[in-house]
């Protein structure tokens, strides 16, 4: 069977063209969708500004006794982009007349939960002490207590939480 074609005329497209035009538009349609779906959470939220961590407000300044070791729990928000997930975490409050320090409750050898014995701070796992201004004492901590931000507005403590790499040195917020 032979098609024969009049030069003048121009071919009739075929139905299977058609379908062949309308089934790539619909792949491409959906390869858009997964494209900018996919884009939005994986790489999306390296773009965006971080709100950065709110202030946290650990209670009135009078409410934390002078020379003593107070332990405060936090709620820490984190967006993990695909996500917002909240974790309690401790800090460590020490006041000593208008001098106020707070430390992080996590032990920069290895991220074990730091505690106190008597007058010092003690890490449990691994045997590092610091004492009550987060100079280390003894053990392998490679570092001094994390020490974190903070304000007192109207005598209210607030606190800025932050995670710090650990087992190096230098104090260094982890990202």
């Amino acid at each position: 069977m032979s098609v024969e074609f009049d030069e003048g005329v121009a071919p009739v497209p075929e139905r299977r063209s058609f379908l062949g035009l309308i089934s790539g538009l619909i792949v491409a349609g959906i390869s858009a969708v997964l494209g900018v779906t996919i884009g939005r959470f994986s790489i999306g939220p390296a773009f965006t500004a971080s709100s950065g961590q709110d202030w946290t407000e650990l209670g009135p300044l009078d409410e934390f006794a002078e020379g003593k070791l107070v332990k405060k729990n936090v709620i820490v928000s984190q967006d993990a982009g695909w996500g917002k997930f909240q974790s309690q975490r401790s800090v460590w409050v020490v006041r000593k007349g208008d001098d106020v320090k707070v430390f992080s409750g996590v032990c920069p050898h290895l991220g074990c939960s730091v505690n106190t014995r008597a007058d010092k701070f003690i890490c449990a796992c691994h045997g590092s002490e610091w004492n009550d201004n987060g100079d280390t004492l003894a053990g392998p901590t490679p570092r001094g207590l994390d020490t974190l931000e903070f304000r007192v507005e109207d005598n209210k403590l607030k606190v800025k939480y932050q995670d710090f790499k650990q087992a190096i040195t230098e104090k260094q917020v982890l990202s």
